[in-house]
């Protein structure tokens, strides 16, 4: 029975170790002796647990001592731990030991007084809703039919996608359930439809479909979503028929998805899969491919566009572009010069001039310059202003790169745009150049914006 909770927890130690700059603590352990409550990074207590010395819990009792055998730490000393990694593993270990009427005191005292937790607070209360749907799914279920609000749905999300791991008839029963009022949202009936199919899959796929196919349309395509996402790897085959089987409405973005995928394992197979469907479903599912083929072998990708005719090339320019800057900017723009003027061609401009300015500025800037006049060479300085601006905080090149585009509404948002970045940086130089060009001046942008 602990095999879902170690799974989960451990997803999510893996998950904010990979953002652990954002959460890791400054300060060193707390004083327990003083009595003060643990701060985050915004200042504010960590789900309102104080330290006083003593173990104790959010309400203020001192806290039972655990199931296991050896001493543990309190839980605010646990919160005060410098390094994340540990901190996570800690935090695990109490947890674990914890139990059912334990928990539902802790978790009293995670409900946020004003605005959104934490990010390390909502991982607490995580593994804590986790390990109490372990240890008695009946009374976590009942606890999401008095929840209201976004933690409601937070709530329902750790408490479903656990239970769907022990027992996946058990969540969708619940499911079913028209009256559960976290159910009232159609989005949320989808999320979390798709949760359970995902964990169901993992151990029966054929259960899982048989169950999906039960469902109401709004619910089906949650659950259609799950079986696909945990099928996609192994069998992407049966992933691309049971997405076709969906109303044509439904299934665009699983179609999409399932050939990013694809592509990733086997291009060829996946673009000729791509290319075999009709209408919108065709020409979405070819830009995923050919965008996933591009993130790898970008040139083969290209080759490929080469091979279609001038009239559909536009839809696809970008997305080969846009991956294949990430890595070779300069390979990238001498295919681009070869592409049919058009939306594609211009789209593609944008990507290209951002990735290759952040690179290498002067090669980009000469690049660009030798371009000729139009809709390609606009949305090429509107991504090289951007890039200079916020990437090179360098707002006077921008604004002058920015005077000469040709399209007047895009030259006068980017204008006011880069002026704005300028005169945050420096108002006398930026109120000059506005004077001198008769440009209004406009509001200083905010640093990012």
């Amino acid at each position: 029975m602990r095999k879902p909770f170690l799974l989960l927890a451990s997803l999510l130690v893996i998950s904010l170790a990979l953002n652990a700059w954002q959460l890791t603590r400054s300060s060193s352990p707390p004083d327990e002796a003083s009595g003060t409550t643990i701060s985050g990074r915004n200042g504010k207590s960590a789900g309102g647990i104080a330290s006083t010395g003593r173990k104790t819990l959010p309400g203020g009792g001192e806290q039972k001592q655990p199931k296991g055998s050896l001493p543990s730490q309190s839980l605010a000393e646990i919160l005060g731990i410098p390094d994340p990694l540990k901190r996570y593993e800690a935090l695990l270990a109490f947890v674990r030991n914890l139990t059912a009427d334990e928990i539902e005191d802790y978790l009293d005292g995670l409900r946020p007084a004003k605005g959104k937790m934490d990010a390390e607070t909502n991982f607490l209360r995580r593994l804590l809703l986790a390990k109490w749907t372990q240890e008695d799914p009946d009374a976590a279920l009942a606890s999401l039919s008095s929840a209201s609000g976004k933690q409601a749905y937070a709530d329902a999300g750790a408490i479903l996608g656990t239970l769907a791991a022990m027992d996946p008839a058990k969540a969708a029963s619940w499911l079913s359930n028209s009256d559960n009022p976290v159910l009232r949202q159609p989005w949320m009936s989808s999320f979390l439809t798709q949760s359970v199919a995902e964990q169901w899959a993992r151990q029966d796929p054929d259960a899982a479909l048989e169950w999906a196919s039960t469902l109401d349309p709004e619910q089906q395509v949650g659950a259609y979503s799950g079986i696909i996402n945990n099928i996609l790897e192994s069998d992407p085959q049966r992933a691309a028929a049971l997405a076709m089987t969906l109303d044509s409405s439904d299934r665009p973005k699983l179609l999409g998805q399932i050939a990013e995928a694809w592509a990733a394992q086997d291009p060829a197979e996946a673009v000729a899969w791509a290319n075999s469907l009709t209408g919108g479903d065709r020409e979405g599912s070819l830009q995923e491919a050919l965008g996933s083929w591009a993130a790898s072998a970008p040139a083969e990708a290209a080759r490929y566009v080469d091979q279609l005719p001038e009239q559909e090339r536009s839809s696809y320019v970008r997305d080969v572009v846009r991956n294949w800057s990430e890595q070779a900017p300069a390979d990238a723009a001498a295919w681009l010069e070869s592409q049919p003027e058009g939306e594609g061609r211009a789209g593609a401009m944008g990507h290209l001039m951002w990735n290759w300015t952040t690179r290498d500025p002067e090669a980009a800037a000469d690049w660009l310059g030798e371009q000729p006049a139009g809709p390609s060479y606009d949305e090429g300085v509107t991504g090289l202003a951007k890039a200079a601006a916020h990437a090179y905080d360098d707002p006077s090149t921008a604004v002058n790169w920015a005077s000469t585009i040709e399209n007047q509404d895009l030259r006068d948002s980017m204008t006011r745009h880069t002026l704005g970045v300028w005169r945050r940086q420096n108002e006398e130089a930026a109120q000059s150049w506005a004077a001198e060009n008769g440009v209004e001046l406009p509001s200083a942008q905010p640093r990012g914006k």
